[in-house]
């Protein structure tokens, strides 16, 4: 039986699928590793700035407990507020008596049930 016309089409073109899936597989093995290496690289950056945080906050508390503790402190870091005061009773306004006032008119009822004019 004759030998068929596309096989060595077909070899070669599984050999060039095996060269590209090799390249890509190469590719992504490079990406992969750029990418640890930047994560690593982060990482080392957040431990740093972690420590750094650290390392100032407890010079702060530092600080602060030196300043707690200082015995000739009359303002210490947080004084306590006085206690409050009772609010002193309103003073009457200058002068005598008040003005005279003159009083309201009480209405007189409408005669006969009639009804107020509306204006």
């Amino acid at each position: 039986m004759a030998e068929n016309p596309f096989e060595e089409a077909r070899r070669e073109f599984k050999r060039a699928l095996e060269r590209h899936r090799e390249s890509m597989r190469e590719e992504m093995q490079r990406a992969r590793d750029q990418m640890k290496a930047a994560m690593e690289r982060a990482r080392m950056e957040m431990d740093q700035a972690r420590a750094d945080f650290e390392e100032e906050m407890q010079r702060a508390r530092e600080y602060m407990e030196a300043a707690r503790n200082w015995k000739g402190s009359s303002d210490a870091a947080r004084p306590t507020p006085p206690p409050p005061k009772r609010r002193r009773p309103r003073r009457k306004p200058p002068g005598g008596e008040p003005a005279p006032v003159k009083p309201r008119p009480k209405p007189t009822p409408l005669v006969d049930g009639a009804e107020a004019p509306i204006e």
